[in-house]
């Protein structure tokens, strides 16, 4: 195959995150252009004599194609200087690979990438749509053309979004033999006859090419001719696996760790406000008492001293009645009620007041005062309840770690861990596992993992400061080295294969 140079540079740096989006992007704008310039010349008067043209130099390609892959990324993307398309596939399906039967399917080559993206929610998506018109009337083995949302879940959020509504699919077979493969176009338009016809005789071809390259004669295999040396080397790798076989080593895991406090206090708004300054430095001392927070309690106040004249104007009223109640017996009556309005008056008094006392939050414990930048507190609104700073006594500490869920195999009770500080790499600290959360949580780097905390087994050992980080070596139970070595290969072969 000798494609383009924009082919190639969008094959060899197409990879996965915005790089690949752009690269993707470029690729189908180029594919576009020259489906667009196919369909130009289709309308031409001598468009049968330039698709001939094309035809013919494309099967010559195809045949310098030594292996299956590059023919079927040839087919994706050279077929578009004939056939108008958005977007090319080719699918096998995994009964031709597996020998029995089945009706799933597998994307081999995407037009415009040079790596198909396994994961990708539209190679799902297309691949289920193949397996759901493989299982129709005629079992997807003639070329047939549809418009979504025909053989696709109609709730599917792909078939929604899809811009390409018109699709064409055509199963490879030469002479009566089918390949298990199959070709699938999507574009923004109408299939017409002459289109089918062309991506029939491309379908045929290739079919042809791929027959041709699986009749190849392949060449001796290297360990046939040197049986000695491969006998050699069978039985040094039979040692080495018996030997990490028999060698047991605990399972280890790295997890990076910071210093935590293990009991700290949380300072929270006991009431909506704005916070008007922060009374105390970041990590200063603080004692039972000492004011941290101040709110902005402009409100508060005048709430307090509206309850005070309240207060004042019901105790007025209730002496008036009770010089009154001398002599007059309806000033008694009287006298009554006032003395239950200065009580209600005393009561909202006192409620002000406590709401104003609630606008300096102080410290309910002795500590250290944990909090970012007080510049971005002042000024800022609050909710009720909403953590403001922790008190922390600095030295009762423990370690915080975030485990990957793909490690959580050493997550057990009183597992040993040691501690490598960055600010001390070469003095460990041993530390037990005390508890491990339940559920994993995502970060905001997107890795799920689980919040573990350990203590230090020996009371003696001096942590100098809250917020230092490092990593944290955690011991499991004991296996063998081979499983040591070959835990994370098995488990990508499994996610892989599914074996």
């Amino acid at each position: 195959m000798n494609p383009s140079d924009e082919q190639r540079a969008t094959g060899t740096d197409a990879t996965t995150g915005g790089a690949a989006s752009r690269k993707l992007v470029d690729a189908n704008e180029f594919l576009a252009s020259r489906a667009r310039a196919a369909e130009a010349q289709s309308a031409s008067p001598t468009a049968t004599s330039v698709n001939a043209a094309h035809l013919i130099r494309i099967e010559g390609e195809l045949r310098s194609c030594l292996q299956r892959d590059a023919l079927w990324q040839h087919l994706v993307n050279e077929s578009a200087v004939l056939i108008p398309f958005g977007e090319s596939l080719v699918l096998e399906s995994r009964a031709s690979l597996r020998g029995k039967s089945t009706s799933a399917w597998r994307v081999l080559a995407i037009s415009g990438l040079a790596e198909v993206q396994r994961d990708a929610p539209m190679v799902l998506w297309y691949q289920r749509l193949v397996e759901k018109l493989t299982q129709s009337s005629d079992g997807g083995l003639q070329p047939e053309s549809f418009e979504l949302p025909q053989y696709a879940d109609e709730h599917d959020p792909c078939t929604e979004q899809a811009a390409l509504r018109h699709l064409l699919w055509l199963p490879l077979h030469d002479g009566g033999t089918a390949l298990g493969v199959g070709w699938l176009l999507a574009a923004d338009h109408t299939w017409e006859e002459q289109h089918i016809t062309l991506a029939s005789r491309l379908a045929q071809a290739y079919a042809h090419g791929a027959l041709a390259i699986a009749g190849r004669a392949q060449p001796l295999p290297a360990w046939r001719r040197h049986k000695s040396r491969t006998a050699a080397f069978a039985g040094l790798a039979f040692l080495l696996a018996l030997v990490l076989a028999l060698v047991k080593v605990p399972l280890m895991t790295l997890a990076p760790v910071e210093v935590v406090a293990r009991a700290p206090f949380v300072v929270a708004a006991p009431v909506a406000g704005v916070v008007e300054r922060i009374v105390v430095q970041p990590g200063t001392a603080v004692n039972i008492g000492n004011p941290l927070v101040q709110l902005v309690d402009t409100a508060l106040r005048s709430d307090f001293e509206v309850a005070e004249q309240k207060l004042q104007v019901a105790r007025a009223k209730m002496l008036r009645y009770q010089q009154a109640s001398i002599g007059d017996s309806s000033a008694k009556r009287e006298l009554a009620v006032a003395q239950t309005e200065a009580q209600v008056a005393r009561a909202e008094r006192d409620f002000a007041k406590a709401m104003l006392d609630k606008s300096v939050i102080t410290a309910q414990q002795a500590g250290v005062a944990l909090y970012g930048d007080p510049r971005d507190w002042v000024g800022r609104p609050v909710a009720v309840g909403e953590a403001i700073m922790q008190v922390a006594n600095p030295q009762q500490v423990e370690f915080k770690l975030q485990v990957a869920v793909a490690d959580a195999v050493n997550l057990r009770d009183a597992a040993r861990v040691k501690v490598f500080l960055d600010a001390a790499p070469l003095q460990p600290i041993e530390a037990q596992v005390v508890r491990a959360a339940y559920k994993a949580e995502t970060d905001p780097a997107g890795v799920a993992s689980f919040a573990v905390s350990a203590r230090a087994a020996d009371a003696a050992d001096n942590i100098s400061r809250l917020g230092l980080r490092g990593t944290a070596r955690v011991y499991g139970e004991q296996v063998s080295l081979f499983y040591y070595l070959f835990r994370r290969p098995i488990v990508a072969l499994r996610q892989w294969s599914g074996i």
